[in-house]
């Protein structure tokens, strides 16, 4: 008899980690985003993370962002981190929260944001989305002071993909 609940112990047990397993999936991708915060900026960044299920995942990006000033333009190396959350989906639409930290660096620290994104995520195929990032919350912390980041299009709008691995 212990054979027997032992056996099927391992059964129900091998069946939960290969489905839990199966949601897990490493993607990489990209984004080209167009923002406004005293100046006009675009960014194009390369991203990579982790997805754990369908409803957390992970990621990071490298970069460059480009800068226009009145008459003049610099460009600088960006780093990010995100936390993704998301609270609804069906099979080709998904709403997410991103909680994240992105860092603009050219000869020190720039500029440095932390806050929420909401994000609107399309499932083109069962390896690729196509994203929109269109609502931020948060700081940026600039020249040794703090300024909100609040709006639709004034701190900035992302296109993006992610290819799932």
């Amino acid at each position: 008899m212990k054979k027997i609940i032992t056996i099927l112990l391992a059964a129900v047990i091998s069946m939960v980690a290969a489905k839990t397993s199966s949601a897990q999936t490493p993607y990489i991708g990209g984004s080209l985003t167009a923002a406004y915060h005293d100046i006009f900026r675009l960014d194009t960044h390369f991203l990579g993370g982790y997805e754990f299920n369908d409803k957390w995942a992970i990621g990071g990006g490298l970069g460059l962002d480009i800068a226009a000033y009145d008459e003049d333009a610099a460009a600088a190396a960006f780093l990010g981190a995100n936390v993704r959350f998301t609270p609804w989906h069906n099979k080709v639409l998904f709403t997410d929260i991103k909680f994240r930290t992105d860092t603009i660096i050219n000869e020190g620290i720039e500029s440095a944001d932390i806050g929420l994104s909401g994000s609107l995520r399309f499932r083109v195929s069962d390896h690729f989305d196509i994203f929109t990032d269109f609502v931020s919350l948060g700081a940026r912390y600039e020249n040794d002071s703090f300024s909100p980041l609040i709006g639709i299009f004034g701190n900035g709008c992302t296109l993006g993909v992610h290819y799932r691995l």
